[in-house]
């Protein structure tokens, strides 16, 4: 691991400070790219892309200390000082940002599946970035795995599990997969917000089983916080998907095609 990446003079610039300045980077660039193709303005991106950098920010701070309180109760500066004690909540950042990004796209007029399609194909490389940072850095540490491509962690004597690895080609996949999606949408007059919502289907699946190979500090119910997290946005995006992208009437042709086929069944067993 390589939790520090470099040193100047006195000052040590981590790993995972620079990978995640880097997936903001690559998340910014695609999303203006994204957005910038279907004709909207300039200075709407911008204002988007602050908005969502600033909640995701907050939120994920705010969730972590919630989940972390007895490290801060007894010295609340400590929650302003990440570089004291540093700790942040990815999937609590990326749906509060989500949400609020929707509320101001619909104030500018912007479709929000437009958004959604941005935000679906600039995270999953985003992401990967930020977990090459992660991996580095070895704050975030998989269980004991006696596999021959488990990894040491400084301080730990058991090989574990590379969770950030497992992320990295899951996220791979995603990317593969929102891309096709992407492509093929215009072309099958799939409603907009596809690739959106491709993204945010597949990815709380791949957090919820890497969770179970995943050390987690909080529990509820035998799953982990992050474990649930993931299950509320996927529900979520079900939610989204049956109610304002068609998913209602793709469920309905596809209860009354297996009624018909039922019917036919039973009629052909009858007819004998």
């Amino acid at each position: 691991m390589y939790p520090t990446l470099f040193t100047l003079g006195s000052t040590h610039i981590s790993s995972f400070s620079i990978f995640l300045i880097l997936g903001w980077c690559v998340a910014s660039f695609v999303f203006w790219k994204s957005l910038r193709d279907d004709a909207v303005l300039e200075e709407h991106i911008f204002d988007l892309t602050f908005y969502g950098t600033i909640t995701a920010f907050i939120a994920s701070r705010v969730w972590f200390v919630s989940l972390h309180w007895e490290n801060f109760s007894t010295a609340m500066i400590k929650i302003i000082a990440l570089w004291v004690a540093p700790g942040l909540s990815l999937l609590a950042g990326v749906a509060v940002a989500l949400g609020v990004m929707m509320m101001a796209a619909r104030r500018m007029k912007i479709r929000l599946g437009t958004v959604l399609d941005g935000l679906g194909v600039a995270l999953p490389g985003a992401l990967i970035v930020g977990s090459v940072g992660s991996f580095l850095d070895g704050g975030s540490v998989g269980k004991v795995g006696h596999v021959m491509w488990a990894v040491r962690y400084v301080g730990l004597s058991d090989p574990r599990h590379p969770v950030q690895l497992y992320m990295i080609a899951a996220l791979a996949f995603i990317l593969i997969v929102v891309g096709i999606v992407s492509e093929q949408a215009p072309l099958k007059k799939w409603p907009l917000g596809s690739a959106g919502l491709s993204f945010f289907f597949l990815w709380p699946v791949a957090i919820f089983v890497l969770e179970f190979f995943k050390e987690s500090d909080v529990y509820w119910y035998s799953l982990s916080a992050d474990g649930w997290a993931a299950l509320i946005l996927f529900f979520g995006t079900l939610g989204v998907w049956y109610v304002y992208a068609g998913g209602k009437y793709v469920v309905m042709d596809r209860v009354q095609r297996a009624r018909a086929g039922i019917i036919r069944l039973v009629q052909n067993i009858y007819a004998r």
